[in-house]
């Protein structure tokens, strides 16, 4: 048992130490700024507008984004819904293009891109 508990921790480590920093597995723009691979987070630099392009370098036909409001210490805000996008065969958008139809309001957020079986996760605010 013990064995096994030391294989699970060491291959958690591993694992941990080879994906962290990994916030950025392909690349991502919003409002024409590349997203720059942080840790635990890449980060957009510099405040976009709410309709700001988003541009994904993916060659997967579906691309799904979900946009989750932020605190100051990067913590969900409670009682918020994440908006979401679909890229359907393209790689480029705008944020006001939300599933439900709401623009974003200004704020921080965590925006959540899936492609090819990775996910980016990227800080920015909007303005």
């Amino acid at each position: 048992m013990k064995r096994l508990l030391l294989f699970f921790i060491m291959s958690a480590a591993f694992a941990y130490g080879l994906f962290a920093g990994d916030s950025l597995p392909f690349p991502v723009s919003v409002g024409g700024q590349a997203a720059k691979d942080e840790t635990p987070f890449a980060k957009i630099e510099n405040p976009v507008a709410a309709d700001a392009e988003l541009s994904v370098q993916s060659k997967d036909g579906m691309i799904i984004v979900n946009v989750n409001a932020v605190n100051a210490k990067n913590e969900p805000v409670p009682g918020s819904t994440p908006a979401v996008i679909l890229l359907q065969g393209k790689t480029k958008t705008n944020l006001d293009k939300t599933m439900d139809g709401k623009k974003l309001a200004a704020g921080n957020y965590v925006v959540s891109v899936v492609s090819e079986g990775k996910t980016a996760s990227i800080l920015l605010t909007i303005k």
